[in-house]
């Protein structure tokens, strides 16, 4: 076994080395002076045929042997990046080999979802034994798709001092680069089905008593109607709340169905799900309905309908980023979490296409949630939106290719008051 690996070892680096233009000439007139010697009665011809073939041997050992212990060292500023930010990649090489490097040109492997300009011209380094033995280089990339993308091997195209020949080197293993889901800004919305408990924010210890001193904050998705304070609702041009008593931080679910069949994919004969546009959508939705509730103050549960995610998003808990970490690299699951949050208050649900069975499920799953806002997509029956509106669920339907911001106001029990 180790015989037939280093002879498989020995083929792929022989089959790296390849002649340039410059080379296959050199044997082209190597073969022609090698025939033209007798029929012209040149016997010197024999000796350029000899020395063009020499140098054609001794270009492709040296290239063979060149750059052939090369450590390589990558790292990323930032490691995890939004979407259509920048990232700046750089690359340490140190030259193992008592055999110095020449100049050469060099190109790092960026996967589909990653944009950059990856190439550029190595200088020539010393040997290992040299104080010019290493260099480093920084180029930038740009997330262009969520997901952790394996960023590398560096390439490597020596040529020998003569041009005749080169060898394709390929360095270092990839290092992963995390592109999170891009997120869109949502507005506050008085959200229809809520509890009327009104719980909110921890209130300050001191309040005053008069009708100008009681302090008032944005509305929040769960607090109650009965708790606006029109006053200040009419001053800042939002609705306000009352913050009249100590009350305990609001909490919301949210969840994202990750079954394939509910999102439209499957996966190839390789093992890769297949891109969906809809579970695409799912993330981003899930992303931005998350990033807002915490921005409003919220503590939120945000699971998987599988067992990818599950976070707690809190202080002295899990953050935002760890959430969105976990968006950027979610796949589709089909089996389901058997411990699902189902909180008091309100659950947001991300959906895909839902059946009548896994309306079944859903509906029974948040059965002990005062109020359930889902999104669904719009290719869901009748028959199955019809049995998550009997559980009481406010169902939004959307098309992929829709804006999750202006699907989210529909949920706005606010407005849907006052157009009534």
């Amino acid at each position: 076994m180790p015989t037939d690996t280093s002879a498989g070892r020995l083929r792929s680096a022989a089959s790296s080395v390849v002649l340039t233009r410059r080379g296959a000439g050199f044997l082209l007139a190597a073969v022609v002076s090698f025939i033209a010697a007798p029929v012209l009665s040149l016997p010197a011809l024999l000796y350029v045929t000899g020395l063009m073939l020499a140098l054609v041997l001794f270009s492709a050992v040296f290239v063979f042997a060149g750059h052939s212990r090369v450590r390589i060292e990558r790292s990323f500023a930032p490691q995890v990046v939004p979407p259509g930010q920048m990232s700046h990649a750089t690359v340490r090489i140190t030259n193992l080999s008592v055999l110095p490097c020449l100049e050469a040109k060099w190109s790092d492997d960026l996967p589909p979802g990653i944009s950059g300009d990856a190439s550029g011209i190595l200088p020539a380094l010393g040997g290992s034994h040299g104080t010019d033995s290493r260099v480093s280089f920084s180029y930038a990339l740009q997330g262009l798709r969520r997901g952790r993308h394996p960023i590398g091997p560096l390439r490597v195209n020596v040529l020998d001092p003569f041009g005749l020949v080169f060898r394709r080197h390929k360095f270092g293993s990839p290092e992963l680069l995390t592109v999170l889901p891009r997120r869109v800004d949502l507005r506050p919305i008085a959200p229809r089905g809520t509890s009327e408990d009104g719980a909110t924010r921890p209130a300050p210890q001191h309040v005053g008593l008069g009708e100008d001193d009681v302090i008032a904050r944005s509305y929040l998705p769960g607090d109650a109607m009965k708790r606006l304070h029109w006053k200040a609702t009419a001053h800042r041009g939002e609705l306000m709340v009352r913050q009249e008593e100590q009350q305990l931080t609001p909490r919301a679910a949210v969840i994202l169905d990750c079954e394939p069949v509910s999102q439209g994919t499957a996966q190839d004969r390789q093992g890769v799900w297949e891109y969906s546009s809809v579970f695409e959508w799912c993330i981003v939705a899930t992303a931005s309905i998350s990033a807002h509730l915490v921005k409003a103050g919220y503590v939120v549960v945000l699971q998987s309908s599988g067992r990818a995610i599950d976070r707690f998003i809190a202080d002295g808990q899990d953050t935002l980023e760890d959430a969105m970490v976990d968006l950027a690299v979610v796949e589709p699951e089909r089996n389901d979490h058997e411990r699902l949050v189902a909180p008091e208050r309100a659950a947001f649900m991300v959906l895909g296409r839902v059946s009548v069975e896994r309306a079944h499920y859903w509906a029974h799953v948040m059965s002990t949630s005062r109020a359930v806002l889902a999104l669904v997509a719009a290719n869901t029956s009748a028959e199955a939106r019809g049995i998550l509106e009997d559980a009481r669920w406010r169902i939004v339907t959307y098309q992929p290719n829709q804006d999750i911001s202006d699907l989210w106001t529909e949920f706005d029990g606010a407005r849907a008051h006052a157009a009534g």
